[in-house]
């Protein structure tokens, strides 16, 4: 389906970063491993919640296996208050009609700070 592929993806450049991948053409920025790097927290230590995508655009960034960066505002609804959060997050172009306004996600909110989200599938 292509959702989870994101997730491989982002934990195969921050693996890749952690023993010390060489710079050049197809190598990940440092942008790039930080977000891996907060994928992969967000998505073992992240409290879950549901996000509804209220909008998504291109950020104009590409990471170095061609997926698109993203920004894209939800709604997050979890055991609290709702709130509306925008976020980050790398996508195919087989992923990308998966991602469309309205559609609802599970996700995973920062316990310190629940407007950094990472999507992970559909709820």
């Amino acid at each position: 389906m292509g959702l989870m592929d994101n997730f491989k993806g982002a934990v195969n450049q921050a693996q890749s970063a952690g023993v010390g991948a060489v710079s050049g053409p197809g190598s990940p920025d440092t942008a790039q491993i930080e977000y891996s790097q907060r994928a992969i927290k967000l998505y073992s230590e992240g409290l879950p919640c549901i996000a509804t995508i209220n909008s998504i655009a291109l950020s104009g960034e590409m990471d170095a296996g061609g997926a698109k960066e993203y920004l894209i505002k939800v709604h997050v609804e979890d055991n609290g208050e709702p709130y509306d959060a925008v976020l980050n997050q790398y996508l195919t172009d087989v992923a990308l009609p998966s991602y469309q306004p309205g559609t609802r996600f599970e996700a995973k909110a920062d316990p310190s700070d629940r407007s950094s989200l990472l999507l992970y599938g559909l709820a």
